[in-house]
């Protein structure tokens, strides 16, 4: 199993923060890594699927996630498993800090395939996955730091 991790803050308060990372329908707008967004079968709540397409490394990957914990607005643990095997594990953090947000994001992940898996992970995937959390991380701040215009 692979861990990355990643800690940092939000100009943005801690509602709007968890709230966009809570609207799995818009995880392709800032997460490189969803291609589409299939089926959400809920609000995140305990037990809410979604099914998404995902791509690392140019290798389309399809898997159901479920919302296995969740204590808004600071806490976010999803669990999946892929069509093909695999399985991953994300848990996202928010603590109120000052008018913005402090998170730590951690994902464990298996491929599948077993030994050769593991091989290509720690080859190719490992260092792929990273980066891709990084833009994912600069897109979602992006995101959640806008700010609507004022009308006069």
């Amino acid at each position: 199993m692979t861990t990355v991790r990643a800690k940092g803050h939000f100009d943005a308060p801690i509602e709007r923060v968890f709230g966009l990372g809570a609207d799995f329908a818009r995880y392709p707008e800032w997460n490189t890594i969803y291609s589409e967004i299939k089926e959400v079968t809920g609000p995140a709540v305990i037990g809410t699927r979604v099914h998404g397409v995902l791509k690392v490394l140019g290798r389309r990957m399809e898997g159901w996630g479920e919302v296995v914990e969740v204590d808004p607005p600071r806490l976010l643990k999803i669990a999946g498993t892929g069509l093909e095997g695999g399985t991953v594990s994300t848990t996202y953090r928010f603590t109120p800090a000052g008018d913005g947000t402090d998170y730590e994001f951690e994902s464990e992940y298996e491929l599948p395939a077993g030994f050769l898996g593991h091989i290509a992970d720690k080859l190719f995937v490992e260092k792929a996955v990273e980066r891709d959390l990084r833009h994912s991380l600069e897109n979602f701040k992006a995101l959640v730091e806008t700010r609507k215009p004022v009308l006069v």
